[in-house]
């Protein structure tokens, strides 16, 4: 004798309830069990769509994978597995008007715009694209690629995308109501240019092509720019506005004039807070004077510098990379925590009266932390 199917002929809005305490999947299992839950599932709201290339894999691996021929076939079958997951999942789907996030994480290529456009259609809020470009994939010779056209949607409030072919090289965003955005990896990207009251975060990681950047959003909060490992043939131009409300920046591998930089731009940042600088490698004299800053950073350093801080309401400095020529401390305050991390020292008189003489500059702060990547021993 069949056992009672109760849940199914529970009202609609109990059935929700239910699916509720679910997670994503849990609540996508349980959608094919009968006709009736499948078509409580198409109307029940989901704030979160996730769909994880990765995950999907570990929890569908076969045997017959391992018996294809070619790393290239095992892949397409992967892909075309994955492709029609997402794709049987958005066809089954009525509208979702509690849409808040869309989140694609994705190895290879499939229809990436047919996401894109579901998550618009419904007036997704938060939106995560990302292509990890692994390299048993790259056998299909396929990039993974996006409409450009969702810089300019209407909904979107964050907006992530990682390692996609853009299919511009000059990106200019204005007139745009996200607040935070994210593009990591897109290395078809020559010029970016800002133009936006609403933004408050921004994080951009590219390569070596992008040589142009522009930024001029008023209320813009915190800024990180990574320039990747790959060196450039030129120095980059980073142009910043009067960014009245930054209060973060990061600079990792910028290759730009730095101390020509700071000249120019540091004033016009009134407000900021916390300043990291990374992966300097040209000799140079840099100070860095402002009012208001409390955190710095400036590591791996691999050229010798002169650095000078006129800093009086630092409360953290953390400096790593070789010794540095010269440190100088104007007008810090007496609670500032210093850390001294340095990668490469001689074990010789002179670097110890070298790094003696360094660290007497920090003879105010309030704690000095030393540390040495290798041991070393001074001669008596």
């Amino acid at each position: 004798m069949l056992a009672a199917d109760r849940i199914s002929n529970l009202h609609e809005e109990i059935i929700h309830h239910i699916m509720s305490f679910l997670s994503f999947s849990e609540a996508i299992r349980i959608s094919v069990l009968s006709k009736r839950l499948n078509s409580v599932w198409r109307t029940f709201p989901l704030p979160v769509i996730e769909f994880d290339q990765e995950l999907f894999e570990e929890k569908r691996k076969r045997p017959l994978d391992e018996m294809l021929d070619s790393i290239s076939e095992r892949n397409i079958q992967k892909m075309s597995r994955f492709s029609g997951y997402t794709e049987d999942f958005l066809r089954r789907r009525g509208p979702d008007s509690f849409l808040r996030k869309f989140k694609l994480r994705t190895h290879c290529v499939f229809d990436v715009d047919r996401c894109v456009d579901y998550a618009l259609e419904n007036r997704v809020q938060e939106l995560d694209i990302r292509s990890d470009k692994e390299e048993n994939f790259s056998s299909l010779g396929r990039i993974v690629s996006i409409n450009p056209e969702v810089f300019a949607a209407k909904s979107i409030r964050v907006l992530k995308l990682s390692g996609l072919e853009l299919g511009i090289q000059n990106l200019i965003l204005t007139d745009s109501l996200i607040e935070e955005l994210s593009i990591n990896h897109c290395d078809s990207l020559e010029t970016v240019r800002i133009f936006s009251d609403k933004l408050l975060f921004f994080e951009l990681r590219c390569g070596p092509r992008l040589l142009d950047i522009e930024i001029d959003s008023p209320n813009l909060q915190s800024l990180t720019f990574d320039g990747g490992d790959e060196p450039t043939e030129e120095f980059r131009e980073i142009n910043l506005g009067v960014l009245e409300s930054l209060k973060s920046l990061s600079l990792r591998n910028a290759e730009i004039v730095l101390d020509l930089w700071i000249k120019e731009n540091l004033s016009k940042l009134i407000s900021l807070e916390n300043l990291s600088i990374e992966g300097w490698q040209y000799s140079s004299n840099v100070q860095i004077s402002h009012p208001r800053l409390k955190n710095f950073e400036f590591l791996n350093c691999t050229e010798e510098v002169n650095l000078e801080l006129v800093t009086p309401n630092l409360v953290s400095l953390w400096y790593s990379g070789i010794l540095p020529s010269s440190i100088r401390l104007t007008s810090t305050s007496t609670q500032c925590e210093a850390r001294i991390s340095l990668t490469s020292i001689s074990s010789t008189i002179e670097c110890f009266v070298a790094l003696k003489w360094v660290l007497s500059r920090f003879r105010d702060c309030k704690l000095v932390n030393l540390e040495f990547k290798e041991q070393v021993v001074f001669p008596e």
